[in-house]
């Protein structure tokens, strides 16, 4: 088997019962033979010994290609085992359709790579909703205010025109 073969683990800890696409091929560090980075039909990343696997005719599901993202948007994501939320700061083409995602969680500085399907977009303030008029108007941040020095030299100037002969 190599990569891009269709597999099935079907002994081992984790993933028995999933089909997959082996995406990586490398020496076992922790045994004698290969080891497999699998990408499961599921969407999520197993690696297993060659001898938990067996080769499959499944052919590989038909994906959606989920919800579009942009840069900035505040998700929510499961990936791994993992949950939490945070921002999208890096945007990607997936080789399985759709988009590959960097987010940048609100509880951890590491970032975390994930299928724009294993996120979900978090609500925003819609655009159009109604604004809350129970909450008092934000204070103006105009210009600063005039000083003294700067309006006496405005009366002085304005002073100045009226003693002005206009022909």
């Amino acid at each position: 088997m190599d990569k891009g073969h269709r597999i099935k683990i079907v002994k081992g800890q984790s993933g028995v019962g999933v089909t997959g696409e082996i995406f990586w091929v490398g020496e076992n560090k922790y045994g004698p033979g290969k080891r497999f980075g699998v990408r499961g039909d599921d969407g999520e990343t197993y690696w297993v010994d060659a001898e938990l696997v067996e080769a499959s005719s499944d052919a590989a599901p038909e994906l959606e290609p989920g919800e579009l993202f942009q840069k900035g948007d505040q998700v929510a994501f499961k990936v791994g085992g993992r949950e939490g939320e945070g921002e999208v700061f890096w945007i990607g083409e997936s080789r399985r359709g759709g988009q590959r995602l960097g987010v940048r969680p609100t509880d951890d500085d590491e970032a975390v790579w994930l299928d724009s399907r294993q996120a979900r977009r978090i609500d925003a303030p819609s655009l159009d909703a109604e604004p809350d008029l129970s909450a008092p108007p934000p204070l103006d941040q105009g210009p600063p205010p005039i000083d003294d020095a700067t309006l006496d030299a405005w009366a002085s100037a304005v002073d100045d025109l009226e003693d002005a002969e206009v022909f």
